[in-house]
């Protein structure tokens, strides 16, 4: 009802549109605005990119701001489009709601607009991409990716005689029958938590690596329910059966305390270690994705990856892209993203480009993610992204950490209260 209620919204605003154009009144330039996520850094690093566009004088000056504060940037963007007050450009786009966007016909095909080409040869994002396409389409151009790896006290890892960092499942049980059962100690956090959002911090992440990438949605139905997912499910079955792992790490970190060797972390926690937990950083060792085998080739892994779009409302869409383009491809503005935010920008020659040969000299942990980025795969494009996952947690990860359920039916559940959901809401 929602959504049909979107839709009519915004086809009587943009019957109002064509009717009467969007166009500056008066004398007053024409300008391209902006949308940023509401993050200090972030804004600190465009409000570096738009003074310096707007200094260099090569295209229409760049007006900007964070996306306003009303419950979240989805609603605000929703709120904009129906008012007619949305801006030419947003950031801060994750791929599920992207598909909602593009479902509602408000988002240009970027591959359409000059430069795009040119662009992603020039970030050598052709690997990025692939996990953004839709209908051969590109709507999003993802702004930084963030891989999910997992994060080792490697001195406990010595403790235990372990010389190499875990990467499979038959590793992770190893680390736990040395370590785990003894004064609530455990070989892994396995579960990121009961939040629909965790599922892509545990299941999706182990998920893409077991099955070298592959999507667990796809043509509006669950595709995980296969040979790869019960072998994730087995796995996690398998921890919570042997009391390898907890549902409940209370609430500080338990590689800080020592209750468990491993748990996936992102690279935000770089930062925050590095303030919070100085002594304990020095003990982690970062390591691949863990799966059900290892390969000789890098593990997949889910990425945490937000991009930026231009709106089909946009009466300057060329130009828009214009400002996109140049920074970038700006080398000077790529490097000062890293060093602000340090989210790894979404581009495939982080480790074979000298502009970031000393950042990544001075952050060797930084550097690990760096690896990953051409093989982190974003979330699945589809717009029902939260039902979906609540799914899963209901009916799958929920049932598999109490016992309550084998894994193959929880898998058949999962897939069957899925595709009845997509289906009634396609």
């Amino acid at each position: 009802m929602l959504k049909l209620m979107i839709k009519l919204a915004l086809v009587f605003s943009f019957l109002s549109l064509n009717a009467c154009s969007k166009v500056d009144s008066g004398d007053e330039p024409q300008k391209i605005k902006m949308w940023v996520a509401p993050n200090e850094t972030q804004e600190m690093f465009w409000k570096a990119a738009v003074d310096k566009w707007n200094q260099s004088g090569k295209g229409l000056q760049v007006e900007f701001t964070t996306i306003p504060a009303t419950g979240s940037s989805e609603q605000a963007v929703l709120t904009a489009l129906v008012s007619e007050n949305a801006p030419d450009i947003s950031t801060n786009i994750f791929s599920g709601f992207a598909a909602q966007l593009v479902n509602l016909d408000q988002l240009t095909d970027l591959s359409s607009l000059t430069g795009f080409e040119e662009l992603i040869e020039h970030r050598k994002m052709d690997r990025v991409m692939q996990g953004w396409r839709q209908d051969d389409k590109y709507y999003v151009l993802p702004l930084y990716s963030n891989p999910t790896l997992v994060w080792w006290r490697k001195d406990i890892l010595a403790d235990l005689g372990i010389d190499k960092l875990p990467e499979t499942f038959d590793d992770i049980y190893e680390v736990s029958k040395r370590y785990g059962n003894k004064n609530d100690r455990f070989g892994m956090q396995i579960i990121a938590g009961n939040d629909w959002a965790d599922r892509w911090f545990d299941f999706i992440s182990y998920y893409y690596a077991t099955s070298n990438g592959q999507p667990y949605i796809e043509d509006n139905r669950v595709t995980y329910n296969n040979a790869a997912g019960k072998e994730v499910l087995d796995f996690i079955n398998t921890m919570f059966k042997n009391k390898w792992t907890s549902t409940d790490f209370d609430s500080e970190d338990p590689l800080v305390i020592g209750t468990a060797v491993g748990a996936v972390r992102g690279p935000w926690d770089i930062a925050y270690f590095s303030r919070m937990y100085p002594e304990t950083l020095k003990n982690i060792a970062i390591g691949p994705m863990i799966r059900a085998r290892k390969s000789d080739q890098k593990h997949y892994t889910f990425s945490d990856s937000k991009g930026l779009v231009i709106f089909n409302s946009s009466q300057v869409k060329e130009e828009a892209f214009d400002f996109v383009r140049w920074v970038l491809s700006d080398d000077t503005l790529n490097v000062l993203w890293l060093e602000l935010t340090g989210l790894p920008p979404a581009r495939g020659d982080l480790l074979d480009n000298p502009i970031f040969v000393d950042f990544y000299l001075h952050n060797p942990l930084a550097r690990e993610y760096a690896t990953y980025v051409d093989v982190a795969v974003p979330p699945a494009f589809i717009e029902h992204t939260i039902d979906v996952q609540k799914i899963m947690s209901v009916e799958m990860m929920e049932p598999i950490q109490h016992q309550l359920k084998n894994t193959q039916k929880a898998l058949d559940d999962a897939q069957a209260r899925t595709d009845k959901l997509l289906k009634w809401l396609k």
